[in-house]
């Protein structure tokens, strides 16, 4: 049995989907759990409290078993390498029936990938994985940076940068200490990808301030602390043109964060999903989830203690 993380956007968030642009994201969790038995070549997927089942030789299927199928079609037509196995995916990624927002559809891909290929005794290097998920997942969502296959890939913390695709792992700041809150609310991906653009003075701001949080990575968590806030205060500029970007839901969460004296940052697009909190107080950090979980919340991830471990 394998398993593939999801994947957590700090910073970056619609500035990265622009030439050049870049984001920093974690890789947490396990999302998908991917088993290979003796059967017939065919993948059964269990997600959402239901079962799905692609049967050999199909290379079309609706849905989340799509970036399954897309998967094992391209290993196909650009390897020569097939499927040979029964594959069974086991997906997780939602609370009550609301997705999360760990990137449910690019760890299919990217578990798809690395079963078939451990099906088939070959062994690719996480940023070659990376490359091949990219490419069947931006054709199966029809848009995206490609910077949650690439984390999901590479495992860790990672810088990802547009155009060219590539990534470098970071490591986490020793004293920072986060929590990935599910708002309660889900936000569609392809919803976020269709709304009009965002103005490009937002944009900007937005990419100034991940690459300041990139600069202060390295160095003292009071200024990581001080650039996270930077990150959020200009996706907050861009929320004041689109209040769907931070919905009354999401706004009581934020305060909730800030009454334990702890920096929130939005996980992505907004909308909902995850909100993050940081600070470099885990006493903080820990009365802040235990608060949340009393009133019914769900806390995602704990960080650094949940980020999933860098792939080989």
């Amino acid at each position: 049995m394998r398993t593939v993380p999801g994947k957590l956007m700090l910073a970056g968030e619609y500035a990265v989907l622009r030439p050049h642009g870049i984001a920093l994201a974690v890789a947490v969790g396990e999302v998908v759990r991917s088993t290979l038995t003796a059967g017939a070549p065919h993948v059964t997927m269990h997600a959402f409290d239901q079962t799905f089942d692609l049967p050999p030789d199909e290379r079309v299927a609706p849905g989340l078993l799509g970036f399954a199928a897309r998967a094992l079609a391209w290993l196909e037509m650009h390897n020569g390498i097939r499927l040979t196995s029964h594959l069974t995916l086991h997906v997780n990624g939602a609370i009550g029936g609301a997705k999360v927002g760990l990137g449910t559809s690019a760890a299919v891909t990217v578990a798809t990938l690395r079963a078939v290929l451990e099906n088939a005794g070959v062994r690719w290097s996480p940023a070659r994985v990376a490359d091949a998920a990219r490419q069947i997942h931006g054709a199966g969502q029809g848009a995206g940076s490609g910077y949650d296959v690439t984390t999901i890939a590479m495992g860790g913390c990672v810088a990802y940068q547009r155009t060219p695709d590539r990534a470098h792992h970071l490591p986490w700041p020793r004293g920072l200490f986060g929590l990935a809150l599910f708002s309660g609310a889900p936000a569609p991906t392809q919803a976020a990808l269709d709304k009009p653009p965002i103005q490009a003075a937002h944009l900007d701001a937005i990419d100034r301030a991940a690459r300041d949080l990139l600069i202060a990575w390295p160095k003292s968590v009071p200024e990581i602390l001080a650039a996270l806030r930077s990150c959020d205060a200009a996706f907050l500029a861009a929320a004041a043109d689109d209040p769907d970007l931070v919905p009354s839901h999401v706004v009581a969460l934020r305060a909730q964060i800030e009454a334990h004296g702890c920096t929130p940052r939005a996980s992505g697009a907004g909308g909902g999903d995850c909100v993050l909190a940081f600070s470099s107080s885990a006493e903080a950090i820990a009365t802040l989830a235990d608060d949340w979980q009393r009133g019914g919340g769900h806390v995602v991830a704990h960080l650094p203690t949940r980020i999933a471990p860098e792939a080989l």
